[in-house]
């Protein structure tokens, strides 16, 4: 028995683990070797090569080597009926014809676990947002397509302030709520491509807050006639913002010696009251887009828990994620910091940065879940260091990603520590 009692040991499924070694198999492995009292389908996802992240084979599916994922397909029968202008798109290869999500909460509430279901980054495939669906994606401040890069290929953004988007993720969550008995819906959808939050460092963003921000304004943003619309219902001049943020990028091209002056952020955003604003204005959108999420959930079945899966954990609101005001919309956050597979001496120390760092900014009353990565590059000993970290933060759960990756000496090593 470990040192610290956590409410609940979670972990992430796919479809191709159910498909390649069978339900059953998956989940004793899981509460055998792990003591995981709870599971979550990854129902809709981009695509993506797995195991991730590093180009190894699967240790343990019997079936295959690697699988990279069908872009944004639906793990569930999806009911056309229930959906309007835009509908998910369900797979083509060997996992279509099964509601992998019902098989999945089925086996696991035979043995006594919570079962959830997670809508990942992307909710529709890049093929239809590039071309039927082009008018309900992002823009930049040039009123270029946005687009973010994965595995090579460069894919749209749909804009969370689109009526039409927003309708379509409204449905999926009742769909799932309603249809399906799970316990949770953990959201990871990105709101903004290629966000500089991934970039940055508390270095970068304090000495070369110009450069930075000039990155996040071309990059990390949209400018749409659906924005410019609700920037209107709030009372903020976009426009306005968008001539600031055009200086400001204009600025940086023309005076890069800037970036070893150490301007403090302080002094930079007083100088730039626009990219201020800006961020404030992508907060308060990803903000309503939850908000709205968050009441289909409890307007349908109020006990369902809305969690928030925190991907962005380097300066997140450059991304849209202020956690006072995503706070209201949200019963727990998962707080994505994989450490485990790095093998960098301050492992521990950055993944106890990240999660204190959740709790100023969602408040003392949030749950926070810790995430584990049992990941290709992880030790038993690393494992162990993450649990112990996230239990010396005073986390109440914990979270395993992912299990198609995972050798069982992981999973058999979080077994002695929980």
């Amino acid at each position: 028995m470990g040192k610290y009692q956590f409410h609940e040991i979670g972990a992430s499924v796919y479809a191709w683990d159910m498909h390649d070694e069978g339900v059953e198999t998956v989940l004793d492995n899981l509460k055998n070797m792990a003591h995981v009292n709870s599971v979550y389908l990854v129902a809709l996802m981009h695509e993506e090569r797995h195991p991730w992240p590093d180009g190894l084979a699967f240790p343990h599916n019997p079936v295959r080597r690697e699988y990279v994922t069908e872009d944004s397909v639906a793990y569930w029968k999806a009911d056309r009926g229930h959906y309007g202008r835009i509908a998910p798109a369900g797979p083509t290869n060997f996992l279509k014809g099964t509601d992998w999500l019902e098989l999945l909460v089925k086996e696991a509430k035979k043995r006594g676990m919570k079962a959830g279901v997670e809508f990942s980054h992307t909710l529709i495939d890049s093929r239809r947002l590039n071309h039927e669906l082009a008018d309900v994606c992002q823009v930049d401040l040039y009123g270029n397509p946005l687009v973010r890069t994965h595995i090579g290929e460069h894919h749209r953004v749909p804009c969370m302030n689109h009526p039409d988007f927003l309708e379509y993720a409204k449905n999926l969550y009742a769909e799932v709520v309603t249809e399906y008995d799970v316990d949770y819906v953990l959201n990871c959808i990105m709101p903004y491509p290629a966000p500089a939050s991934y970039l940055l460092t508390e270095y970068d963003a304090e000495h070369h807050p110009l450069r930075r921000a000039a990155e996040t304004a071309v990059r990390a943003g949209c400018f749409c006639p659906a924005c410019r619309a609700k920037a209107g219902e709030m009372g903020v001049d976009l426009e306005a913002i968008r001539d600031g943020l055009l200086a400001l990028v204009e600025d940086a091209k023309r005076e890069p010696a800037l970036e070893e002056t150490n301007v403090s952020l302080v002094e930079f955003l007083m100088n730039h009251k626009a990219f201020e604003q800006w961020i404030s204005f992508k907060c308060a959108s990803v903000a309503a887009f939850h908000g709205k999420l968050h009441d289909v959930i409890k307007r349908l079945r109020p006990k369902v828990e809305n969690r928030l899966n925190l991907y962005v954990t380097s300066h997140p609101e450059y991304a849209g994620f202020w956690g006072k005001a995503l706070a209201p919309s949200f019963d727990a956050v998962r707080v994505c910091c994989y450490t485990e597979h790095l093998g960098i001496a301050d492992a521990a120390e950055k993944k106890r940065r990240v999660l204190s760092s959740a709790a100023r900014s969602f408040g003392p009353g949030m749950n926070r879940i810790g995430a584990i990565g049992v990941l290709p590059g992880a030790t038993a000993e690393s494992v162990k260091e993450g649990i112990l970290t996230c239990g010396e933060c005073g986390v109440s759960s914990i979270m395993l990603g992912h299990y198609d990756g995972a050798e069982s000496e992981l999973l058999k090593a979080v077994g002695r520590w929980v």
